[in-house]
């Protein structure tokens, strides 16, 4: 007997082409209002907000700090500023001035003002701290901490531990994305699962066991998403998860470019100003290549998928894309593949090591694998060379052979750019 084959999402073009345009269309709103936001500052020309400070950088120019803030309104900008004092998530009044030069791009992304702060409005506090004690005295050296607090906080990392794992070739590791929360949506799923299958059977069998766990872990994964302050590739992750659940609970194939586009769609809805943010480009993009490894090799073995065409196709598939924005190349991104498996039981594990004190039973290893690369070396891709990738990338979709072209030129620009790097 033949197998029912999953309905897709849509069931023709137009379906996908008017809904597609539907949202556009929202984004494109959400995007007008946030341009009349950005007029009303460019023509007031000394502009009040409260605005909390998201990061104090240790740079400095004529003995000023420089704070990265994000205003009320919405948007983040950077200011210089010699007040003494200044914690991250206080609550300040700043002053922009001299606005007229702000480009509505550099508004959607972060700008820097002219101006000053006027007063601290309200001292911050951010229970992120309380976790963020606990992993810090859990560690001596500075760059597991960063590690650490990276993976599980969001929290930015130096530059000297950023150029390290750049040149490992697993920044996406670092950076709290949809991988880190795929492994946790198991985790909390599987700990749900049978103590849910015990209490369902003697208590509740009419129950839907996989739509009750699923939404309760749904639910918790969004506490931990407010809680880490939204990072753009989680939140992408999550959309995507979410839409991915209830995909599979009315039965629609998830393995959909079309519910790639719907998703990334309903993101910029919910923040048209990721539009502009490399971390949701390139979780995009990394979702895109796995599709496509999916799609062209989904009668391979399942170990053979998760183990080998996965791990090393993504690799090679991104390489270009990332090395066009980041040109650190190192021959120590090689060990990207294996070191991403690794991460799968490293994740949980040393999560619940942290719960009960022993975090640091990785930190040798952890120093080991940081000074593996000791040098890098800046290689750029041409434009017209990235251009011509993504415009292979993209008629993957309906094409193996172009597939087979696209993952050739992404294994030659790789050996190329690594061989170089030597």
């Amino acid at each position: 007997m033949s197998s029912i084959a999953t309905p897709p999402l849509f069931r023709n073009n137009k379906e996908f082409i008017l809904t597609s345009l539907f949202l556009i269309a929202i984004v494109v709103a959400r995007l007008a209002w946030i341009y009349q936001d950005y007029k009303n500052i460019i023509n007031t020309p000394s502009y009040y907000t409260e605005a909390q400070i998201d990061k104090v950088y240790n740079k400095k120019k004529d003995n000023k700090l420089l704070l990265k803030l994000h205003a009320k309104e919405g948007f983040d900008f950077y200011l210089y500023s010699n007040k003494k004092g200044l914690n991250r998530y206080d609550w300040l009044l700043v002053n922009i001035k001299d606005n007229r030069d702000i480009k509505f791009l550099d508004f959607l992304k972060g700008f820097f003002a002219k101006g000053k702060i006027v007063k601290v409005l309200e001292r911050g506090f951010n229970p992120k701290w309380l976790v963020k004690e606990k992993i810090d005295n859990q560690h001596n050296n500075i760059e597991i901490k960063d590690f650490y607090n990276a993976i599980f906080l969001a929290e930015p990392i130096n530059k000297e531990l950023r150029d390290k794992i750049s040149s490992l070739g697993v920044s996406h590791l670092v950076a709290l994305s949809g991988f880190h929360l795929g492994i946790l949506w198991f985790v909390v799923f599987g700990i749900l699962y049978y103590p849910y299958k015990f209490l369902q059977k003697r208590f509740f069998p009419w129950r839907h066991r996989g739509i009750d766990i699923g939404f309760v872990s749904l639910f918790i994964l969004y506490l931990y998403l407010v809680f880490v302050g939204f990072p753009p590739a989680l939140v992408r992750a999550y959309v995507m998860l979410v839409v991915a659940w209830i995909a599979l609970r009315v039965g629609i194939n998830i393995i959909s470019f079309r519910l790639l586009a719907i998703v990334f769609l309903l993101i910029l809805i919910i923040n048209p100003r990721l539009i502009v943010s490399l971390g949701l480009l390139f979780s995009i993009m990394g979702v895109f290549y796995i599709f496509l490894i999916l799609k062209w090799f989904k009668d391979s073995s399942i170990w053979l998928i998760s183990l080998i065409l996965i791990p090393v196709g993504v690799f090679l598939l991104m390489f270009p894309i990332g090395h066009f924005f980041f040109p650190n190349t190192s021959i120590w991104q090689l060990s990207s593949a294996i070191l991403s498996l690794l991460f799968i039981p490293f994740y949980p594990i040393s999560a619940i090591a942290h719960i009960f004190g022993y975090g640091d039973i990785f930190d040798k290893a952890l120093l080991w694998v940081f000074n593996l690369p000791k040098s890098g070396v800046d290689i750029t891709i041409p434009n017209a060379l990235i251009a011509l990738y993504l415009f292979l990338s993209f008629a993957s979709i309906f094409s193996k052979k172009i597939f087979y072209i696209t993952l050739a030129l992404a294994t030659v620009i790789t050996t190329y750019s690594l061989t170089i790097s030597l």
